[in-house]
């Protein structure tokens, strides 16, 4: 039996990929390609057609990086912008055949390489994206009220079933969202199909009444600044690496960025909503933008080679709060089992005398041991908390000593 992909798998999963790999709707009067892939780093032509973004796309390629990065999850973009379908589609065929992909099927290429690994697939739709879609094409389409569109995207989502069944997981709504007589009719097709609602651009702290989790799609990069500056979310985020798609950017950060990042999302109080989905995706030809398809390799890299993450919640002894920041002062954060006799010390900045003071624990937790890397540490008990003699510097990460607790 394989992994079952329901929603509680989403709730608990700590790391995805987060790709627009689009077609452009209109140019900025310069001939370049505006909100889509270009053809390459060195071409900033989109794709032609549907057809072309499809037919290029090599998904066995796609599935091996989101496999390479640790990612737990896709949420891949199916139409954006002018609602360009990147596969077959006989809904769209029926009113505007332009619209779609003619014969290349990105999603069969999605479900093939992604199956390989075991990754589940969630599709992008912005269901109430009807700015970048000419006049014409919105009579054809039957875009002409809200509830029409709610129509057509049902009509759609019911092929979209029809044709996959159950494998793909579920579909990640723009915008605001789509009306609940959709989402009904989702839970209809598949019970256990999760559904994002993104409602803003930035830190949302109330839950979509539509959505199984909390959502947030944070624009702007990590560029240019070390992570521990930035506040971390309990809500399903986004951080772009480049920009939301492939055009003409570099990797703008290294590995341990992105690490360091990645490990404070999953330990901020309340993250059961997906973690951190980092956004980028290929050009046209396949390639990435400059280091980013390294860059992601390393990650994973990271994320492989630290216990304490993945099949983790957040720290129940030891508290990271939403929107903290990690100061030079502060030791790290804190992970743990479901079942919470093993906590997982994230030790991101090293004491300078190598003895780690923590206070009680917040849940009353007794500790009666601590390693590091199968490294027995002396623990002693205080008045105030524990001490914890870390290893010497040579022998401690300078990214993440992960330190093992096991409580009592």
């Amino acid at each position: 039996m394989g992994q079952r992909f329901d929603r509680s798998y989403f709730e608990r999963a700590r790391v995805g990929l987060f790709t627009h790999y689009t077609r452009a709707t209109y140019a900025d009067g310069k001939s370049t390609n505006w909100g889509g892939t270009w053809t390459s780093r060195d071409d900033s032509r989109g794709a032609s057609s549907p057809e072309e973004a499809a037919a290029r796309f090599d998904g066995e390629r796609y599935a091996k990086t989101a496999h390479d990065m640790g990612a737990e999850y896709v949420v891949f973009t199916l139409a954006h912008a002018g609602f360009n379908l990147l596969f077959p589609s006989d809904t769209m065929k029926a009113v505007c055949p332009g619209k779609c992909a003619e014969k290349s099927d990105i999603i069969e290429k999605l479900l093939s390489g992604l199956g390989r690994y075991g990754i589940p697939l969630v599709f992008y739709l912005p269901p109430n994206d009807a700015h970048d879609i000419n006049d014409e094409e919105l009579k054809k389409m039957g875009w002409v009220d809200d509830a029409a569109r709610m129509r057509f995207l049902k009509r759609l989502i019911g092929e979209i079933y029809d044709k996959y069944g159950r494998a793909i997981r579920g579909f990640w709504f723009d915008q605001g969202g789509p009306t609940a007589d959709v989402c009904d009719y989702v839970r209809e097709r598949d019970p256990d199909a999760v559904i994002f609602v993104n409602t803003g651009v930035t830190a949302n702290t109330v839950k979509h009444p539509l959505s199984d989790f909390i959502v947030s799609e944070y624009y702007g990069s990590i560029e240019s600044c070390d992570s521990d500056t930035l506040p971390t979310h309990y809500s399903q985020v986004n951080r772009q690496i480049g920009n939301w798609w492939a055009s003409g950017n570099k990797a703008p950060t290294d590995a341990r960025n992105l690490y360091r990042y990645s490990v404070r999302t999953v330990a901020t109080v309340g993250q059961f909503n997906g973690g951190i989905a980092w956004s980028c995706g290929p050009y046209l030809d396949q390639t990435w933008e400059d280091g980013v398809r390294k860059l992601l390799g390393e990650l994973g890299n990271l994320l492989r080679g630290h216990e304490g993450i993945y099949g983790t919640v957040p720290g129940r002894s030891y508290v990271t709060a939403p929107n903290a920041l990690l100061e030079k002062t502060d030791w790290g954060v804190s992970t743990e089992s479901p079942d919470g006799k093993t906590v997982y010390l994230h030790v991101l900045n090293r004491p300078e005398d190598g003895i780690l003071s923590l206070p009680l624990p917040a849940d009353g937790k007794t500790f009666v041991g601590a390693e590091h890397e199968g490294e027995v540490l002396l623990l002693r008990k205080t008045g105030n908390g524990y001490e914890i003699t870390l290893p010497a510097p040579a022998d401690c990460d300078p990214i993440d000593t992960v330190v093992r607790l096991v409580a009592e």
